[in-house]
């Protein structure tokens, strides 16, 4: 497709539901503020998932779930479980910090969570703030935060649920879980599998060092977890919790071609309130996130083990019921194991934080402030304020100023004969305005933002091809997103439009990987036991080099999805995806899905 198009977010009434959704229907989200907050008091976009929009979407990955959000790029390097990208507003896949029930996820050797392996099937909400939260959260939180929440027990009977399906290119999946309550305590758990022949990951590449490989990549990933939770006194919790995923991914490579990866979050917490209207908790807590890579020989490659141990120390005081005062503390120590030899194999961050929001005739302030103190780089201190004020249900205006940084990975600092100690972290300012209105059969919000970023972190070699991370790059992203939800004569649709200008400030160039235009339109409508849905999802092309000389087209796809409700426990639900059969890449020389579908039937107990 030559032109240039849009791309955005699933979201209509009973999808998606945006921060103007949210703040009138006074949804409370703890991610912008790391404290319940209704989202209408946030100055920042919000995107809500929750459970039900997750099952309607029929999404079979995360990445696939995440493609329709407005101010999120997503690439993905040839189908199910392969590495994939999730860049927000222009940033990197590094400067996205992702959350697993408030426990901080991914590798320490390559700075990125592998959102590929985080199966929809166990989520049961997912919480987006858009915009710098170091001064909350400290590194990576650079682009935006995504906090993924498992599931946690409710209602005195247990409560069953089971999914089954099956579809294109083999792919099957199947999802158990109970859960309940039984007086203080609640408990869930559940297990899922998923499994699929994949596609032909990427098409043959020329050269010296040129890939053919003309086979399916397969995948398959199994998933458990549990939560367990035991309330005590007024206003008194301690719960326990595991999430692990594990299985085998295969793609393209001449050195590599396929890996075994295990991830794991393990934690537990503990919340009080020592006085009225002060709330305090403790919450110790470890991610791992481990790999085996083999060649095409079937022979071992490489392994990586890292692990993060967290410790947070949170307080939230509540003032004059409209004022918030919060203060904490976080402790994290990172270890990798490998084969290969790092210089440093551990290394820990402390970080001190506090926030105050204040609420002036009507008039919504928000600052904050992180001081974090790591043994590698030593300290750095970051920054945030906001303002928003509301005209009622009908208008509100926000605008937000906030400080980030980056620390660098393992293998950016101490990858043998690569690494480079001296590295700094990667920082950023940022700048954002929105207006959102309500009406009678319509909503609609505007944005727009701007980062700037230095001591950007790129590979640099010399006349020799002697090869180091340097902070040599800065960067400047501006961009304007907007939404429209409307409802009329039974029809619900969510139209979302996105314009982003993502710069090299150094050569000029644009950032690659990102399209510079996106656009969503989403239709659904109940008739009787029915639902049907259409999404068209239209991206602009994008560079897949620094030098921009190879461009990868943009393109459009049509998502038709049907639901038949049998009754309240009982529901069926297909999904033709790309139903024009676009033939389209996100990055160069990497396939995507064709025409497909996936066919499920979907149990739930009283």
């Amino acid at each position: 497709m030559n032109k240039v198009f849009i791309r955005a977010l699933l979201a209509c009434a009973g999808l998606y539901g945006s921060v103007i959704l949210a703040a009138q229907q006074e949804e409370i989200i703890v991610t912008g503020t790391r404290a319940p907050i209704e989202a209408g008091r946030l100055p920042a976009a919000v995107t809500v998932i929750d459970r039900e929009d997750i099952e309607r979407l029929q999404a079979k990955s995360l990445p696939e779930l995440l493609r329709g959000i407005a101010g999120i790029d997503v690439t993905i390097s040839g189908g199910y479980g392969k590495t994939t990208g999730i860049r927000m507003r222009g940033t990197e896949s590094h400067h996205v910090l992702v959350l697993v029930d408030g426990v901080r996820v991914g590798s320490a050797t390559l700075g990125t969570a592998a959102f590929q392996h985080l199966q929809p099937a166990l989520i049961e909400r997912i919480e987006i703030v858009r915009g710098p939260r170091s001064s909350l959260w400290g590194s990576e939180a650079f682009g935006g935060v995504i906090h993924i929440f498992t599931r946690r027990g409710s209602g005195e009977t247990p409560r069953y649920s089971l999914d089954a399906g099956g579809g294109s290119y083999d792919t099957f999946e199947v999802t158990g879980g109970v859960s309940g309550q039984y007086r203080d305590f609640d408990y869930s758990a559940a297990v899922s599998w998923f499994d699929s022949r994949g596609i032909d990951a990427r098409r043959p590449t020329p050269g010296r060092f040129g890939v053919d490989q003309p086979d399916n990549d397969g995948y398959d990933n199994i998933a458990v977890q549990f939560r367990g939770g035991y309330e005590f006194g007024a206003d008194g919790r301690v719960e326990a919790f595991i999430k692990r995923a594990e299985g085998t991914t295969e793609y393209d490579g001449n050195f590599q071609n396929e890996t075994d990866y295990l991830q794991q979050v393990v934690g537990g917490a503990l919340s009080f309130d020592p006085v009225e209207d002060w709330n305090t908790s403790l919450r110790l807590s470890e991610s791992r996130d481990e790999t085996e890579n083999f060649a095409p020989s079937g022979d071992f490659s490489s392994r990586f083990d890292t692990r993060r141990r967290q410790l947070s120390w949170q307080n939230h005081v509540s003032l004059f019921d409209v004022n918030l005062l919060s203060f904490g503390v976080d402790f994290r120590e990172d270890k990798v194991g490998s084969s290969t030899g790092y210089a440093l194999t551990s290394r820990d961050n402390t970080g001190v934080f506090g926030q105050y929001g204040l609420d002036v005739y009507g008039h919504q302030l928000l600052a904050s402030v992180r001081w974090d103190d790591d043994e590698v780089f030593g300290a750095k201190t970051t920054g945030g304020v906001g303002w928003s004020y509301a005209w009622g249900d009908a208008l509100r205006l926000y605008a937000s100023y906030g400080t980030a940084y980056r620390t660098p990975t393992f293998n950016e600092l101490f990858f043998p004969f690569f690494g480079n100690p001296d590295l700094r972290p990667e920082t950023a300012e940022s700048w954002e305005a929105g207006l959102e209105g309500r009406h009678e059969y319509f909503e609609w919000s505007i944005r727009a933002y701007r980062i700037d970023a230095e001591d950007l972190i790129a590979t640099v070699c010399d006349e020799f091809f002697n090869c180091a991370p340097e902070n040599v790059n800065e960067a400047q992203v501006t961009g304007v997103e907007g939404e429209l939800l409307a409802q009329w004569g039974g029809w619900d649709a969510m139209l979302i439009m996105e314009y982003l200008d993502p710069e090299n400030e150094i050569t000029g160039n644009r950032l690659p990987r990102r399209a510079k235009k996106r656009l969503s339109l989403d239709l659904r409508r109940d008739i009787n036991r029915f639902t049907f849905g259409a999404r068209l999802l239209a991206e602009g092309n994008r560079y897949d080099n620094v030098s921009n000389t190879i461009r990868v087209g943009g393109f459009a796809t049509l998502d038709l999805l049907t639901e038949y409700h049998f009754n309240d426990r009982l529901t069926l639900r297909a999904k033709l995806a790309n139903l024009l059969d676009e033939e389209y890449q996100t990055i160069n020389t990497y396939n995507s899905f064709d025409r497909n579908f996936f066919l499920s039937f979907h149990y739930r107990s009283r």
